[in-house]
């Protein structure tokens, strides 16, 4: 009985209570109940709060309370997925790498929000995606979304792999190659990218263009001005404009280089 009077009692002051004295209240009024507060959930009842608290028990070290979040990580409704996710950040990472990655490899619906998980870890969360990328089991699609992770994050490992995705030739990985080097200008990447302006797909083509003449890659102004034929209107449009970008830097080049002799 006292535990339905204590979840009354925060219940009525919920709206009140800072994160840290929500914190203590949970380690100090609902350690050991996560079988309880897990039954508030099952029962649609108090979620947003039982599933705060659970996160504030698993950073104290309740392995059953992140049991319980990761079960709600995979539930079929998108609110409880959330909940869960944002729950779940702030428990201990030990308690649940390998159910995240088994998530992640899956690739189901509810992957993305276990990626999201490792990704607020920091580091130590990257380090896992890292691993995780040259798992042979892991899929191209769990590839994809590691490369998309890690370059949201800003790490330095994302342009390796995204090196990686360019020279597998697969296109759904060479697509996230190319977001990932144009979102961090991983412009040391322009060789790698060079042989897809010729790439069957126009969209892989136009996009791989396009950034090389804003990266003002003028190394690629050779390829671009042998190309013949260019069906696609867009593509061609962008290919004109990289081509007359970097013949103007040429050309500013080789006047400053005049100038100064």
């Amino acid at each position: 009985m006292h535990v339905e009077q204590n979840w009354a009692s925060v219940k009525r002051h919920y709206q009140r209570l800072n994160t840290e004295d929500l914190y203590g209240i949970a380690v100090v009024l609902f350690s050991n109940e996560e079988a309880w507060i897990e039954d508030r959930l099952t029962r649609r009842e108090d979620e947003a709060l039982a599933m705060e608290i659970l996160g504030f028990l698993g950073h104290h070290g309740s392995q059953a309370a992140v049991k319980v979040l990761l079960k709600y990580l995979t539930a079929h409704e998108e609110i409880y997925q959330l909940a869960a996710s944002e729950a779940l950040k702030q428990c201990k990472l030990n308690f649940m790498v390998d159910p995240l990655i088994e998530i992640m490899q899956k690739q189901g619906q509810n992957a993305i929000k276990a990626g999201e998980v490792l990704l607020s870890f920091g580091g130590e969360g990257i380090d896992i995606l890292w691993r995780l990328w040259f798992m042979p089991e892991s899929p191209t699609s769990l590839k994809v979304q590691i490369l998309h992770l890690i370059t949201e994050a800003a790490d330095k490992r994302a342009e390796r792999i995204a090196f990686l995705a360019l020279v597998s030739g697969e296109e759904e990985l060479v697509q996230a190659a190319v977001r990932s080097a144009e979102k961090l200008k991983l412009t040391s990447l322009w060789g790698s990218m060079i042989s897809y302006i010729t790439d069957s797909s126009w969209k892989l083509r136009g996009s791989v263009i396009r950034l090389l003449g804003q990266w003002e890659a003028v190394e690629a102004l050779p390829f671009l001005l042998v190309i013949e034929n260019e069906a696609d209107p867009w593509v061609e449009e962008e290919r004109r404009k990289a081509i007359a970008r970097l013949i103007e830097i040429k050309q500013d080049a080789n006047r400053e280089i005049d100038r100064k002799n």
